[in-house]
């Protein structure tokens, strides 16, 4: 089962190149699930392979699928998802694409993994220090934060003096939606630390503030 599935997908993406678009991607995608077994244990081994090949296409459908079959959101996967973080994550874009697909719904389910968290925000990678703010955001039709603040503030606390771009742009993000759950909390934060933090994420954390408030911190 499991080698005819890869064997189909490797036709599928290998066979499509240059015309690999985003509509040909969700067909597959589409037809692709309708072939995977149906015990989880068994779909573990099949995604960990394909993300092992370390290439986008493959990367996408897994995260999709993951989305989709939710029953792939146990604790008891969280090595293999983790492992992806540190081993596979190399571009923004994959890890805003990992956290809103896998790792925020995990770390939503099990508060536990928020000790996790803590560690990717000290982690000598980028990406996986990226992961520990986006991981806090919830991704849907909008995003939204439905941490609580004082995990919030704790990564924000953790990275605040992180001097890589994408990582000061996934705090600004974060403070963002936190902003919309926590206004009285994230403004006071915001202003007691108006010369602590990056200008850049001072500027994404003002983006959902009403106009008074961004004049008003911004000006201090």
């Amino acid at each position: 089962m499991a080698r005819k599935i890869l064997d189909w997908l490797e036709r599928e993406i290998e066979g499509s190149t240059g015309d690999y678009t985003a509509s040909v991607a969700d067909e597959v995608a589409r037809k692709g699930y309708s072939l995977l077994p149906a015990q989880e244990e068994d779909l573990i081994l099949i995604f960990n392979e394909l993300v092992d090949k370390g290439e986008w296409p493959y990367f996408w459908l897994v995260t999709q699928w993951i989305k989709r079959k939710k029953s792939m959101y146990q604790l008891k996967f969280m090595p293999y998802y983790e492992d992806w973080l540190y081993q596979h994550i190399h571009s923004w874009g994959a890890c805003d694409c990992f956290c809103g697909r896998v790792l925020n719904p995990m770390v939503e389910k099990y508060p536990e993994l928020f000790s996790r968290v803590l560690v990717w925000a000290e982690s000598k990678k980028t990406y996986v220090r990226r992961a520990a703010p986006v991981s806090l955001i919830q991704s849907g039709r909008s995003f939204r934060v439905n941490q609580d603040k004082e995990k919030v503030f704790a990564i924000v606390e953790k990275l605040k003096n992180d001097g890589e771009i994408h990582v000061q742009k996934g705090l600004g993000w974060l403070l963002k939606y936190a902003y919309l759950a926590y206004p009285d909390d994230v403004y006071l934060y915001l202003k007691n630390n108006v010369r602590n933090l990056p200008r850049i994420v001072f500027r994404y954390a003002l983006e959902k503030t009403p106009d008074s408030v961004r004049e008003e911190l911004m000006s201090l």
